[in-house]
């Protein structure tokens, strides 16, 4: 028997983006803390590659569910990054709270021109929907700011849950949140954290905004096209 799969979302870079990401927001907090260095996103990209918690997602993360907590293990991190691009202590701790300010600020998110419209389709076909996203523990907030909370039964933050994609602690709990569908989707950008992770975890996943052409994983361009992908295929009452 076919029925409507339940969708999983990521968020950041599949629902909504933002303009330069962790990179380009430190290197916005260092133009306006510290006007006139001559440092470039090419400078900063490389000291941001790992250190985040999830750069190290077969780890749980359970001291970091608070969100002050979090914020202080991240503020330490941005810190090391400020302080190795040659800033004093002072600078780097005023840059370290600034960046924590724009990243957990609302209004540094963009919804994608077909999110809302996609979403409401979705909804209206009878989609279950939550989102499962590596992200800030402000999350649950950004979405409902963005005017999204309807759309979905849920928000999991890894930032809330102490464990982020790939983990496949990750996708259980969103499938129990979901109550266990014989048929789940995960929808995200990323191949590793969204790809290899769901398929790990015995999902379907669909790439969307991403360049990898897997053929392990569904793909489109846009969001809008999602709805006519899910209707061409047929899912089976047993996962």
């Amino acid at each position: 028997m076919n029925q409507r799969p339940a969708l999983i979302w990521d968020f950041d870079g599949t629902l909504a983006y933002q303009e330069g990401k962790w990179s380009g927001a430190m290197l916005a907090a260092m133009d306006e803390l510290v006007p006139g260095h001559s440092l470039t996103l090419k400078d900063v990209r490389p000291l941001m590659s790992s250190g985040f918690p999830w750069d190290e997602p077969e780890k749980l993360h359970p001291e970091l569910t608070d969100p002050q907590a979090w914020w202080t293990f991240l503020e330490a991190y941005l810190m090391r990054v400020a302080l190795a691009l040659g800033f004093n202590e002072d600078q780097a701790c005023r840059i370290a709270r600034q960046v924590h300010h724009v990243q957990a600020d609302s209004r540094s998110y963009h919804l994608f021109p077909d999110t809302q419209a996609t979403l409401d389709r979705l909804k209206s076909e009878g989609y279950r929907m939550i989102i499962l996203s590596n992200h800030v523990p402000e999350l649950p907030q950004i979405v409902r700011d963005l005017g999204l909370t309807d759309a979905f039964e849920a928000v999991l933050g890894s930032a809330q849950t102490a464990v982020e994609k790939p983990h496949p602690r990750a996708f259980a709990l969103a499938l129990e949140t979901l109550g266990n569908p014989a048929a789940a989707v995960m929808i995200g950008d990323n191949p590793i954290a969204d790809g290899q992770g769901a398929l790990q975890a015995g999902l379907q996943p669909l790439l969307v905004h991403s360049s990898d052409k897997s053929a392990l994983f569904w793909h489109c361009g846009q969001l809008c096209e999602i709805p006519a992908l899910l209707a061409s295929h047929s899912f089976s009452t047993e996962r």
